[in-house]
């Protein structure tokens, strides 16, 4: 029993000399820091009970042994000589002979060893969110030399992260389904689910997502799907297939199609099509080809940020517009909304028209406008460093200056 509570006391004084400012100076303690065994009615060994002979004389003969060892010193209590040990401290000078005695690895040979991990997953990611996470990261441990929450403590669950960043990095597949994906990775279907899958979303949510989103919404955003995705559209667009061609001019109220479709297949717009209207609300998407969808207009349901995957529809969609066909976006008047058309702007077609995204807008349904907070407020402000939106920044001033933003829904009224 003796051997259990000198390693139980060498660990508490270890997890506070890791915890110390000290430990990331790398520098020797200034102080001793004590532990109370009994010490004025105080302890911070709560099984130290001096009403208990049988504990107080185990623990007692453990902190004696660990001070034959060398690994700490102790005090016995004012008048109480080789009956109550009021307080014991590190020997610091046996640092490393206390890490082999309880077989654990320093905290700072550790962090060196995750820091040149990181640093050679950072040599392989060069752009994008997940630059941005490991940079961070990097930079956070190498200041604290501390793991702390940036990344899994398990060595394993840390590889396995690191293993998913480089397959996302390298991935060329615009979609590919979760228990796929997770054998691709680790030749194990549930791999994925299990050890990396909430703490990848959380790192999403911090530097991909820009919008409120459910976790399968931000895992497509990298091309990471439970079933594949349906791209939901409205008028003269056709597709050659292997097997045939499909002409969906004539379905009233639109059809679908899905990715391994707008991979296999050549999408094909009618000759006298004056415009492409992108929508983000399913709501208004719907009553629009109800109700207002143009003779010669091609209807997209947009939905939140695009995925890989609808990156690629969108994409072959803008290769075949005719000459003189413009392309329309029309969205929530707020961050998501101007952010979708800043993207649509940036990486699919940068003449990108917002549609009913206005000053006059706002004030025609100024009773169903909402207001929102600070922290919003400073997220909304960052637009206007945008570039892609200069034409909206009347808008977003507009916006701002009445502390209100609008869902298109509310057009619906």
């Amino acid at each position: 029993m003796s051997n259990n509570y000198q390693k139980q006391i060498l660990s508490i004084l270890v997890d506070w000399y890791e915890d110390s400012p000290a430990h990331v100076r790398n520098h020797k303690p200034d102080r001793r820091r004590m532990m109370k065994l009994c010490d004025k009615g105080k302890t911070d060994f709560s099984v130290y009970n001096i009403e208990n002979s049988i504990v107080r004389k185990d623990i007692n003969q453990a902190v004696l042994d660990l001070a034959d060892k060398g690994y700490i010193d102790f005090e016995w209590m004012r008048g109480e000589k080789n009956h109550i040990i009021s307080r014991l401290w590190l020997n610091f000078e046996s640092i490393l002979h206390i890490y082999t005695y309880l077989g654990r690895k320093p905290k700072a040979d550790e962090v060196d060893e995750v820091l040149l991990q990181l640093k050679t997953v950072l040599e392989q990611i060069k752009e994008g969110w997940a630059y941005l996470w490991l940079e961070e990261t990097y930079s956070l441990i190498l200041r604290k030399r501390a793991i702390g929450n940036s990344l899994p403590e398990n060595k394993s669950e840390r590889d396995d992260l690191f293993k998913v960043i480089l397959y996302l990095s390298k991935k060329t597949e615009a979609e590919i389904l979760e228990r796929v994906f997770s054998i691709q990775c680790f030749g194990d279907s549930k791999r994925f689910e299990r050890s990396v899958k909430m703490r990848l979303i959380r790192i999403l949510r911090k530097y991909l997502v820009q919008d409120e989103c459910n976790d399968d919404e931000v895992l497509r955003l990298v091309g990471i799907v439970r079933y594949p995705e349906l791209f939901e559209f409205s008028g003269p667009l056709s597709i050659m297939l292997p097997n045939g061609f499909i002409d969906f001019s004539h379905f009233p109220f639109g059809g679908t199609l899905n990715t391994d479709d707008i991979k296999h297949g050549k999408i094909v717009l009618g000759t006298g099509i004056q415009r492409i209207l992108s929508i983000e609300n399913r709501a208004n998407y719907i009553d629009y080809i109800r109700k207002s969808q143009l003779k010669n207009e091609l209807v997209l349901f947009h939905g939140g940020q695009f995925s890989p995957a609808k990156g690629l529809f969108l994409k072959k969609v803008t290769s075949v517009m005719p000459e003189g066909c413009t392309f329309y976006h029309w969205g929530d008047i707020d961050f998501g909304g101007f952010s979708m058309l800043a993207r649509l702007r940036r990486e699919i077609i940068p003449d990108v028209q917002a549609w009913k995204m206005g000053i006059k807008d706002l004030e025609q349904y100024s009773k169903y406008t909402i207001p929102f907070s600070q922290a919003y407020r400073k997220r909304l402000a960052a637009l206007l460093e945008v570039p892609q939106l200069s034409d909206c920044f009347s808008c977003i001033e507009f916006m701002l200056k009445n502390g209100i933003r609008l869902e298109h829904e509310a057009m619906l009224i």
